[in-house]
């Protein structure tokens, strides 16, 4: 291998560490980064994180056939096979990954995501429950927990969920906009009215959810757009 090329590869691996772990705390990056199960190769990772799946699941496979327990490759794995819209063998994944041991939040967060888009809203409640335990203080895990019990007609605790999620991402408009969503479901439309004119502030094209136009017709249009369905950037 030249030189410059080594430099590349030094220089990918120096700013893939470098990028956010999303709500995971540096603690936890340690311990995944210090532990070999947690590291998959670079000719793995640098197609996912380029957003080449098909190639990501193949080398991933690749890691996985010469290391079965890489927890980290079955996460990627799963991650890859999400963003392709394979939400079973997702789901599949991300549960070997828990076997092995894995305990990342964000791992938890996007089984509850692949399960949304399963329609599995109890199991999604689940996962972000767990998500919320292993990162209290991240407010997709609770945004996420609101969109499950929404789902489930859960408004009450959609509320409580939401409210939360705003409280910690106070600018982030997906979490005020779940807010009013499960107040106005709730029947606190005051509070919906609230989050909604915080949710215009921070964005005002922003486009709410038709049962929201229902009860404000006078806060824009109606529109088939829903909630985000996100994962998190397994890193």
């Amino acid at each position: 291998m030249n030189l410059s090329k080594s430099m590349s590869l030094v220089l990918g691996l120096f700013l893939f560490l470098l990028l956010p772990f999303n709500c995971q705390g540096l603690k936890e990056q340690r311990k995944y980064l210090a532990d070999d199960r947690w590291v998959c190769p670079e000719y793995a990772d640098v197609p996912l994180r380029q957003g080449r799946f098909e190639e990501a699941i193949d080398q991933h496979l690749r890691v996985l056939s010469q290391d079965g327990a890489n927890g980290l490759a079955h996460y990627h794995l799963g991650y890859a096979y999400g963003q392709l819209g394979l939400h079973q063998d997702e789901v599949a994944e991300y549960l070997r990954a828990i076997d092995l041991g894995m305990e990342r939040g964000d791992l938890f967060y996007n089984l509850g995501m692949a399960y949304m888009e399963l329609n599995e809203y109890v199991r999604a409640e689940q996962s972000f429950r767990q998500a919320v335990t292993r990162e209290p203080d991240c407010g997709e895990n609770h945004r996420g927990l609101g969109m499950a019990n929404l789902k489930q007609e859960h408004y009450h605790e959609a509320v409580i969920s939401c409210r939360r999620a705003a409280e910690l991402e106070p600018n982030d408009p997906d979490s005020w906009h779940c807010l009013a969503l499960a107040a106005a479901k709730a029947d606190e439309v005051g509070e919906s009215w609230n989050a909604v004119k915080k949710l215009r502030e921070l964005n005002p094209d922003y486009i709410l959810d038709p049962f929201l136009l229902q009860v404000f017709p006078s806060m824009g249009r109606a529109s088939t757009v829903s909630a985000p369905r996100e994962p998190r950037d397994p890193r």
